[in-house]
């Protein structure tokens, strides 16, 4: 393969996953700090608390992703439904917060993964044509 084409390959999963993740809570600190004189404090801590339950997600099954043929993998899989889902209904139903908030917050760091690999595929067939016109 051509070393020039090498370097335009798109990103591995674990990094784009990863990178997603810094992204999606660094938009949301942002989105915090301006909606925070705009918005009632219910939807506005559904929608960070959305943010933050999903990044742990996604961290968790990157995490588990490595190890699910192991039997440590299994057991920790088998763990991380009850546990993380508990506490995902656990909080919905004892603090005031604007499900649908909630529900926007948690798609946030999923919209940026499509965005990103969007992005990057875009970016991926740009830089394959200049070099095929060169």
């Amino acid at each position: 393969m051509n070393p020039v084409m090498n370097h335009c390959l798109p990103m591995d999963n674990a990094n784009l996953v990863t990178r997603s993740i810094k992204t999606s809570l660094f938009v949301a600190a942002i989105l915090f700090v301006f909606l925070s004189q705009r918005v009632s404090l219910p939807v506005l801590w559904g929608g960070a608390l959305g943010v933050m339950l999903s990044a742990l997600n996604l961290y968790l099954l990157l995490r588990l992703s490595g190890m699910f043929y192991k039997k440590r993998g299994l057991l920790y899989a088998a763990l991380k439904l009850p546990l993380f889902y508990g506490l995902l209904i656990f909080l919905l139903f004892k603090f005031p917060l604007s499900v649908t908030a909630f529900m926007v917050g948690f798609s946030v760091p999923l919209f940026v993964i499509i965005l990103k690999t969007l992005g990057g595929g875009l970016i991926f067939v740009e830089r394959a044509n200049v070099i095929r016109s060169t």
